[in-house]
């Protein structure tokens, strides 16, 4: 394994205020690790010795229950950290999968405590990243408790949908793949896109949602 460049970290938010210096002594403390799309990073349970910065590619978080039904969470991308739930040495609280190929930067926990005690204003910006994950995770918890399975596919899809040609549209997504986002079966997500369409709300284009009018909160 090798270390990660200084331009790498750099390039990174959580060391936005080391000098040059500063960002080539913490290098050496770092090794780099490659994963290949869809490999497995963390397995809900493992307790990590590691905590890792994604250098480039993309990572997503998720819960699967013994019955196979799984439950998508957040993706980090560069500058985004796995799993931070550990850093006290607890077992992790979730799975983690590389959603593309993905270079990570890996430092032992032990000589993450000894960064963070002689670089002060690292750990405050770790301390509010870590706080701004827990408030989007409280958000979509909000989200999945409070609202029904129409509502949360509705968020989902406005939430995704971007400008493409004067229309608002999704990326590619099955059935299954929302549910997995919102909480809810394959079958279930399908009754209500069917629904929105057969009320002119959205329509399929290879597999594709576009929005045509705005969907109303509640059904």
């Amino acid at each position: 394994m090798t270390i990660p460049t200084a331009e790498d970290l750099a390039a990174i938010p959580l060391f936005a205020s080391l000098t040059a210096a500063e960002l080539q002594a913490v290098a050496q403390l770092f090794a780099v690790r490659s994963y290949q799309k869809d490999a497995i990073v963390v397995t809900e349970g493992d307790r990590l010795d590691l905590f890792n910065i994604i250098l480039s590619g993309k990572s997503q978080a998720f819960w699967r229950d013994q019955e196979g039904h799984q439950l998508k969470l957040g993706v980090d991308g560069p500058g985004g950290h796995f799993v931070d739930a550990t850093l006290g040495g607890e077992p992790t609280l979730v799975s983690v999968i590389a959603v593309e190929d993905l270079r990570v930067a890996s430092i032992p926990m032990t000589d993450l405590e000894k960064l963070l005690q002689r670089h002060p204003r690292v750990a405050v910006v770790l301390l509010l990243e870590v706080v701004a994950r827990l408030r989007r995770l409280l958000a979509r918890t909000k989200t999945l408790t409070m609202e029904d399975v129409y509502g949360r596919v509705v968020k989902l899809l406005v939430a995704l949908a971007e400008e493409g040609d004067g229309k608002r549209v999704t990326e590619r997504l099955t059935h299954a793949e929302i549910g997995q986002r919102v909480g809810a079966t394959r079958e279930m997500v399908g009754r209500v896109l069917r629904d929105l369409a057969r009320g002119g709300y959205i329509k399929v284009e290879r597999s594709r949602m576009v929005i045509l009018r705005k969907p109303p909160s509640r059904w």
